[in-house]
């Protein structure tokens, strides 16, 4: 089965969809024969979940507050969730990356999985406008939103729960800063910083700013809560 089949979408322009499956490092090393990388499609493609899933959002939680919408979106819209769908369409498989990311085992990073994964719903978007990436988004995302499911998100969504925790405890909202990091580019470490005020809580790391973020506030959690 082909990943259109899998998607339940035709592309028009097919160069859409291989050039969300294109990673930057494949691209420099095979200009005369690459129709661009996924860089552009994955800056529209996070674009495009958010309103399609605050949209969908909206209309599934109607007694929902504005802070509930955005911290099950938050939950939801995260590298590991969108490395896990797209690993399901075996997008491992699919990605063309260049030689140093081959050989670092790029192909399952979630990082770039789950901007392939959003580059896809960006080549959607620019293929056939709003309405076909919107029902893309929702059959996607359903499976994520049983209860179950949505009790998993939140607890793992430890930026979430910190800010929650400082805001209700010193009406404070944390900020985070990247202080590091490290590696050639396609192996990058990230060590970030979470404060409040100018208390330094904790810090973390990870393979993308996100991931380090998300770290630091889990450490951090283990001295507010």
């Amino acid at each position: 089965m082909t990943l259109e089949q899998q998607l339940q979408y035709q592309f028009a322009r097919s160069e859409l969809l291989e050039q969300a499956l294109t990673h930057k490092s494949y691209h420099n090393e095979n200009r005369e024969n690459s129709v661009g990388h996924n860089e552009r499609l994955e800056f529209l493609g996070d674009a495009v979940i958010d309103l399609c899933l605050s949209q969908y959002l909206m209309e599934k939680f109607p007694d929902f507050q504005e802070g509930e919408l955005s911290k099950l979106r938050a939950s939801l819209v995260n590298e590991n969730t969108l490395a896990e769908m797209a690993g399901g369409f075996q997008f491992d498989e699919l990605l063309k990356l260049g030689k140093g990311e081959i050989r670092s085992g790029g192909a399952k990073k979630p990082r770039l999985l789950a901007s392939a994964f959003e580059a896809v719903v960006g080549s959607v978007f620019l293929d056939a406008g709003y309405y076909p990436a919107q029902a893309l988004v929702v059959r996607l995302f359903t499976p994520y939103l049983d209860d179950d499911r949505v009790r998993t998100l939140y607890s793992s969504d430890y930026k979430t729960r910190l800010q929650e925790s400082l805001q209700q405890q010193l009406q404070m909202t944390p900020e985070y800063s990247v202080i590091d990091e490290s590696g050639p580019d396609h192996q990058k470490m990230f060590v970030a910083q979470v404060r409040v005020g100018d208390r330094v809580l904790a810090t973390g790391s990870g393979n993308s700013k996100k991931s380090a973020e998300q770290a630091a506030a889990c450490e951090a959690l283990k001295v507010v809560v």
